[in-house]
């Protein structure tokens, strides 16, 4: 389910799948997919997104709810799994305990964690939270991967330093000049700090902490800072090249989540982009599969796993699973 058009068309293309191009709030039922065995979502998660400075406690968003939405087809569906993935934040939410303590009731055995993505393979360290929930016993998560830590290098450092048209190796468009003196100015690994007085923007001289990742360039020999939706812009982070001057293309970007070449993207650049900087890493997203195809093949953990002790739910401090409520009315999700 998919309300931008053309992050569902870009599904389309790639996968051999129904999309239902929708608001899920619109959505009335969706019992008509009771046959599935695994539920995967990734509620709106800027809301719980570090770069928003309320605390957590205080989180005001309304797309901070629609996880509900998503809980609402787990009540539907019934199926033996389920995986909830957001921004770590999440986790230590008000919300994330909610939607805890909802599946616990409609019968889930739940373990969370937050992932590193440099750990499965892919070439950025970039931390996600998930919710994992199974009827069959233990859920567990992948274990992380004995192979090398990929490096900026290793994603992209056979593509040519000059962008082109080809295959989404473009950069931002309209670049003032005022923008390329302060590219030439950033040294290897470097940031704002590095340009001159005259060059830097007042709201940047005034602000002599923090913000060190604006304008700054990635390492070579290191992976990447977290992939967001705008990282066309280098005034929104580490995304200069390390060595070219301009920011990272379109292509670069897809590298460091680990999508294929071949995989097709739909839509203008500033439509692409939000698609590669919102998913799953391909890569790590195939572990995570793994894991659940190995579970519902009867692999089962043997305690309930948990790194977070903030988001064990009072019900569950023992390591049993909430397998005790089975029969809860089908009304929970509405209910709470």
């Amino acid at each position: 389910m998919e309300s931008d058009d053309n992050t569902a068309e870009t599904f389309r293309r790639n996968f051999d799948g129904e999309v239902i191009e929708k608001d899920i709030r619109n959505v009335p039922s969706f019992e008509m997919w009771d046959d599935a065995d695994v539920v995967v979502g990734g509620p709106p998660c800027q809301g719980f997104s570090n770069l928003n400075k309320t605390s957590t406690e205080a989180l005001s968003d309304e797309r901070n709810e629609l996880w509900r939405h998503f809980l609402r087809a787990v009540e539907d569906i019934d199926p033996d799994v389920f995986l909830i993935e957001n921004v770590s934040r999440f986790l230590k939410s008000r919300e994330g305990a909610r939607a805890v303590k909802i599946a616990e009731e409609l019968g889930y055995t739940i373990v969370v964690d937050t992932l590193w993505a440099h750990d499965y393979g892919v070439p950025q360290k970039r931390k996600r939270g998930f919710v994992l929930g199974s009827k069959l016993g233990v859920p567990f998560f992948p274990e992380e991967t004995d192979e090398e830590t990929r490096t900026v290098r290793d994603a992209f450092g056979s593509l040519p330093h000059e962008p082109s048209e080809e295959n989404w190796h473009v950069s931002r468009k309209r670049v003032t000049e005022l923008s390329k003196r302060r590219f030439q100015e950033v040294p290897p690994g470097g940031n704002r700090f590095d340009l001159p007085k005259e060059l830097m923007p007042d709201c940047w001289k005034n602000k002599e902490r923090g913000g060190t990742d604006l304008f700054s360039r990635l390492w070579w020999n290191l992976p990447s800072v977290t992939i967001r939706t705008e990282f066309y812009k280098p005034e929104k982070g580490r995304y200069l090249h390390p060595e070219a001057n301009r920011s990272i293309t379109i292509r670069e970007g897809a590298r460091l989540q680990t999508f294929p070449d071949d995989f097709e993207f739909v839509g203008a650049r500033t439509r692409v982009a939000p698609q590669i900087g919102n998913a799953v890493p391909p890569k790590l997203a195939y572990h995570l599969g793994r894991a659940i195809k190995s579970h519902l093949e009867g692999k089962k953990a043997e305690s309930i796993q948990r790194r977070k002790p903030n988001m064990i739910s009072s019900r569950n401090r023992s390591g049993l699973g909430s397998k005790s409520s089975p029969n809860l009315p089908r009304s929970a999700v509405s209910n709470l």
